[in-house]
């Protein structure tokens, strides 16, 4: 078993998302690159380009004031990755031949995508070799490459003829009411490609997006003799012989019109070796500070490796300015849209490992910070509040019970600000972004709660990260990320920070006063997840067929709302994410209370779970919930890998290694692991960036060992199994 690949012999439409190769900007899902000789069901086979959406309107039946007039919508472009060959003039595909064998990868050391077939023409039984790579350029963001490989087998002598374009872009999607499925149609928000001559060697196609006017060029050079033919193809004759006939194909993407710049030059006429052995050295230096490396349990180390990979693939190591969406590049799921997973579960991978990555996350959410405090503006309300969905920074859900209500979106964003800073220091950053992000946030708060005679601070008709629970008072997990802010901004700004933002003296007042006197619902050790959750009926879900999981797609909202029922962690996310404010007491009874009414519909959920579990000692319950993390898309857990990668599932699933089973946690100047090894598990080693110094970290059933330190810097105590990390002062 190759640890460091993903392969198969046979094309589904979940393969297609498992197989994508993308790099934060281009995202290429294609297993059709020569059409001819597709096998089994047909697979999306478009390109991504993060950033590049359309508007389209969004009808209501009764719409109000302030609902979202425009969505956005992730365009996909015809896949510019198309091969048609010929055998002299027999035509290789299914009609003339059969296909003997073939074999798809991905490897996760080079970042290639690989297609081996061989072909076998009926009438004569010549037999040709096929191999097709495919890589998206993790370190130049505008460069996708593919290169086909065709070898007679059996046979000498022959033309082969070899035909590349683009084809037809992807159809129409409905998702009826499914909410995480794109709606778009294709054909009425992309303009026809136009066609341009740059150069003798390059031609360029150009979309554009009819009501955002965004245009999109996609240039084109071979490093092979040929000729331009129709409709933007290309085609080349060559002689077959002993040595593989190669032709490679290079794409430059870019937003605007099509311009032959220098940088689209020079990466144009590089070789696909040079190519290659760039993204090879690119994701060596990658695994080199991130690998985790797991012995006894092979389940385990190829579904973290995976994560880690898509989590790369879906930023990249360049600077791109944009964020995650949902599906990274992988699918049109959610219409490619950012949501509060990048900040909570993709994020901190990011900063314990590549902060510089992290921080270009957090620089996205600053640029879009201007259409934050209009949004807050139009609801009549101080400081910024973040959309839910979006891609631009406007807000593109129509539905506002789950969307403009979560208002958690802007503590979820405070939390990544404040950690990042705890972990890296960055004091340029948070002088310059991290504390702006932080105010601003705070005064929508304060702005949108209150101070209520009998409770305190109250933050009323919200809606937690549980969307079965909608428009509720006090959600706990909304109420304690706001008061880790709170706490967080008055304990550390100084009267200098103060006057930079023109916070008065009354303001700073509520601020504390709103952290200190934030409204809880607690009975005993068990904690309401919101004023109104205790009081209803509790969901039996024993009772419930599977196959009317998940329960969104079965059941009306005020329905769910009603009852006791929860979709994914909520209560629990908060005590995942602070943990150093609550007991192991309450940790177990609020787990033992809100496990057996979650239904882990979202693939957000069972990593918290997890890690929940392990901090509980629940070792065997962490470890399902762990590999169900992994296992996401590599098993198709959900039922809809086809429709794009779960990134937050792959975030998770580090989280639930380094805070489940390594026990790590972070303060201002204190990072500790508490760790453990699963039942299976001989062994692991694991690096982890923190302060400037990069730590590696071996754990096994009778050791600790940590290099990379100075000796009064860390720390181990074997006897209670922990490492402490003291911050370099």
């Amino acid at each position: 078993m190759n640890l460091w690949k993903i392969t198969a012999t046979q094309p589904t439409r979940e393969l297609a998302s498992k197989l994508t190769v993308s790099n934060g900007l281009i995202g290429v899902k294609d297993l059709t690159e020569v059409p001819q000789l597709q096998e089994g069901p047909q697979t999306e086979s478009v390109v991504y380009v993060n950033g590049f959406y359309d508007y389209e309107p969004i009808q209501y039946g009764e719409a109000q004031f302030g609902f979202p007039q425009r969505n956005q919508t992730m365009i996909p472009l015809p896949a510019p990755t198309r091969f048609e060959l010929w055998l002299d003039d027999v035509p290789v595909d299914l009609e003339q031949g059969k296909l003997v064998s073939q074999q798809y990868a991905l490897s996760m050391q080079t970042g290639q995508f690989t297609h081996e077939l061989v072909w076998e023409e009926t009438a004569t039984g010549r037999q040709l070799e096929i191999r097709l790579t495919r890589l998206t350029s993790l370190k130049t963001a505008a460069l996708l490459t593919q290169q086909v490989a065709v070898k007679a087998r059996n046979f000498k002598g022959g033309k082969l003829r070899v035909i590349s374009g683009m084809h037809a872009p992807a159809t129409p999607q409905s998702a009826d009411f499914d909410p995480r499925l794109a709606h778009y149609d294709a054909a009425e928000i992309l303009d026809n490609q136009q066609v341009k001559q740059l150069s003798p060697t390059v031609r360029s196609l150009t979309f554009k997006a009819l009501q955002s006017d965004q245009q999109l060029s996609l240039l084109t050079s071979y490093d092979q003799a040929g000729d331009w033919v129709a409709d933007g193809n290309w085609m080349g004759e060559f002689e077959l012989g002993a040595t593989p006939i190669t032709v490679t194909k290079k794409i430059w993407a870019e937003l605007g019109d099509a311009e032959l710049t220098d940088a689209a030059q020079t990466n144009l006429a590089a070789t696909f070796e040079d190519i290659s052995q760039s993204q090879a050295a690119a994701l060596a230096d990658f695994w080199a500070t991130s690998d985790i490396q797991i012995t006894g349990d092979t389940e385990s180390q190829l579904g973290i490796r995976f994560s880690q990979f898509g989590l790369l693939q879906a930023v990249g190591l360049h600077e791109s300015g944009r964020g995650i969406a949902a599906k990274g590049l992988t699918g049109s799921g959610y219409n490619g849209h950012y949501f509060w997973d990048t900040e909570i579960y993709e994020a901190p991978f990011f900063y314990w490992n590549h902060p510089e990555l992290a921080k270009r996350l957090l620089m996205v959410r600053y640029q879009q910070l201007s259409h934050a405090k209009a949004y807050a503006q139009s609801l009549g309300l101080d400081g910024a509040l973040f959309p839910w969905r979006t891609i631009n920074g406007e807000e593109a859900s129509a539905y506002f019970p789950a969307s403009t209500a979560a208002i958690h979106i802007d503590a979820d964003i405070a939390y990544l600000v404040i950690r990042y800073y705890q972990i890296t220091h960055d004091a340029t950053f948070m002088r310059d972004y991290g504390q702006e992000l932080l105010v601003e946030t705070s005064r929508f708060y304060l702005s949108y709660g209150n101070f209520a005679d009998d409770k305190g601070f109250v933050l009323n008709t919200v809606t937690g990260p549980d969307e079965y629970t909608a428009l509720v008072n006090n959600n706990a997990y909304t109420n304690y990320l706001v008061q880790f802010e709170l706490r967080y901004l008055t304990d550390h700004f100084t009267q200098k920070d103060i006057g930079r933002f023109k916070v008065s003296q009354r303001e700073w007042t509520s601020f504390k006063a709103a952290a200190d006197q934030m409204y809880f619902e607690t009975h005993g050790d068990l904690i309401a997840q919101d004023d109104s959750f205790l009081s209803k009926k509790r969901l039996d879900l024993t009772r419930i067929p599977k196959d009317q999981f998940p329960l969104l797609t079965h059941f009306h909202p005020l329905v769910l709302y009603r009852l006791q029922v929860l979709k994914q962690a909520d209560l629990l996310l908060a005590m995942v994410l602070l943990p150093e404010q609550f007991s192991d007491a309450q940790v177990q009874t609020n787990y033992d209370y809100y496990e057996p009414l979650t239904t882990h519909d979202s693939s957000l959920s069972p990593a918290i779970y997890a890690i929940a579990a392990a901090r509980l000692g629940k070792y065997d319950g962490a470890i399902e919930f762990f590999k169900r993390t992994i296992n996401t898309d590599l098993q198709n857990m959900q039922g809809n890998t086809a429709d794009g990668l779960h990134l937050a599932a792959m975030g998770g699933s580090w989280i639930t290694f380094a805070w489940g089973m390594m026990g790590l946690t972070v303060t201002d100047d204190t990072a500790e692991l508490k760790p453990y090894l699963p039942t299976g598990w001989t062994g692991c080693r694991f690096k982890l960036s923190y302060r400037g110094t990069i730590y590696t970290i071996d754990v096994t059933a009778t050791a600790l060992t940590v290099t990379g330190a100075i000796s009064d810097e860390v720390t181990v105590n074997q006897e209670q199994g922990t490492i402490t990390i003291n911050a370099m002062k």
